[in-house]
């Protein structure tokens, strides 16, 4: 799939010929705005929401990942179904897979989600909220 940045004015062109060519040759074009893979800000702070929401709920952060991150607080972003044989099979997306964009809103809907089971997420530039979520992990750690 091809990819323009149209501010640049080479690309622009090649895209206004791609159009071209579709209008010419008769077939369709999906046009959809680029966002570029999640960033490893976005997973380092995913991954602590995960470990503090395992924490303070008492399950594993796969746990936490899978069932309350991928099937309750954000099915819209990961459930992806498939037809295999007849039979219409759900599978669940990777983190790895999102974008900048979606990877927002997955945190976001995990916090809301937290939040309404009176586990609240410091927000990522809350250090010292964060630090201190951090300290009563470690503090418990031989505990669990």
């Amino acid at each position: 799939m091809a990819r323009y940045k149209v501010s640049e004015a080479r690309d622009y062109l090649a895209a206004l010929d791609f159009i071209n060519q579709a209008k010419e040759q008769s077939f369709d074009i999906e046009l959809k705005k680029f966002y570029e893979k999640r960033t490893n800000r976005q997973n380092n702070y995913l991954h602590f929401c995960l470990a503090y929401f395992a924490h303070i709920y008492g399950c594993t952060e796969l746990e936490a990942k899978e069932v309350f991150l991928k099937r309750l607080a954000a099915p819209q972003l990961f459930e992806v179904e498939y037809d295999v044989d007849g039979k219409t099979v759900t599978f669940y997306r990777s983190t790895a897979d999102l974008d900048t964009a979606e990877m927002a809103s997955a945190i976001r809907n995990f916090t809301a989600y937290a939040e309404m089971n009176d586990i609240y997420i410091p927000l990522p530039d809350d250090e010292i909220g964060r630090r201190y979520c951090e300290q009563q992990m470690e503090r418990s750690n031989g505990f669990r």
